[in-house]
């Protein structure tokens, strides 16, 4: 299921231009059920040792000005945000706990909200063209001598696919309880890697992303995972949401 809220404010909306984790804590505060709410936020979905949350979101779509002196990056309302979860009573909570509350906070400003869409079902074909509303993210981690190491990799290196199907397998197996039949993969709509390459701050923690345009090509059952979860890894985090063009 899959919502596009929107927001408006008697100001413009400040942000750190690092905000991931404010509008991760926004998603999370929104959650009426405190259980559930403090279910997702510490423990999740388990697939073998790999935790899940099972929702994405985009980065905030508006008009913006960044203030990099500061640090800062400034939305002229309207400011519209994607979430997207297969978890339908998830979204369900968030929209109807949003349209209920009368003072809503985004970070520290205070915001209304002007409407929530909800986006209809998609059929998805064997070859689909997307585009990244936040970057996907595709990485390893290694640990030598107690050395924690995180290794990420692009659209264009031979382990990307692997590591994506591998991430879509789990969700499928969690949400289906039975592993997918075929596979998926993303071919980048272009060659300018190091323009399409986004650094995101997250709790000061780097993560190596990529945004732009790409073909899906493949099993349509892993497309709607995706789709609703996330491409990629860190979803939660607001990595790995796309629409299709």
């Amino acid at each position: 299921m899959r919502i596009t809220i929107s927001f408006n404010s008697d100001q413009e909306v400040m942000l750190p231009i690092h905000y991931n984790h404010i509008v991760q804590a926004f998603i999370y505060n929104n959650i009426s059920d405190k259980d559930y709410r403090s279910f997702l936020h510490t423990t999740g979905y388990y697939h073998e040792d790999k935790q899940f949350k099972l929702f994405t979101f985009s980065r905030l779509r508006g008009k913006f000005r960044l203030h990099k002196e500061e640090g800062k990056i400034s939305f002229s309302p309207p400011v519209t945000l994607v979430i997207s979860s297969p978890l339908e009573p998830l979204i369900t909570d968030l929209a109807e706990t949003l349209i209920k509350s009368e003072r809503i906070y985004l970070g520290r400003n205070v915001v209304t909200i002007s409407g929530i869409n909800v986006h209809r079902e998609l059929n998805f074909g064997e070859k689909i063209q997307i585009k990244m509303l936040s970057p996907i993210v595709a990485h390893t981690t290694t640990f030598d001598n107690g050395k924690k190491t995180t290794n990420y990799f692009s659209p264009w290196d031979d382990e990307f696919d692997q590591l994506i199907n591998m991430n879509l397998s789990k969700k499928y197996q969690i949400i289906y309880d039975q592993e997918p039949k075929g596979k998926l993969f993303v071919i980048p709509g272009g060659t300018q890697k190091d323009r399409m390459m986004s650094i995101i701050n997250y709790k000061g923690f780097y993560i190596k992303g990529y945004s732009g345009f790409y073909w899906l090509v493949g099993d349509p059952d892993l497309m709607k995972v995706a789709y609703d979860c996330g491409l990629g890894s860190k979803n939660s985090q607001g990595f790995g949401c796309w629409e299709l063009i």
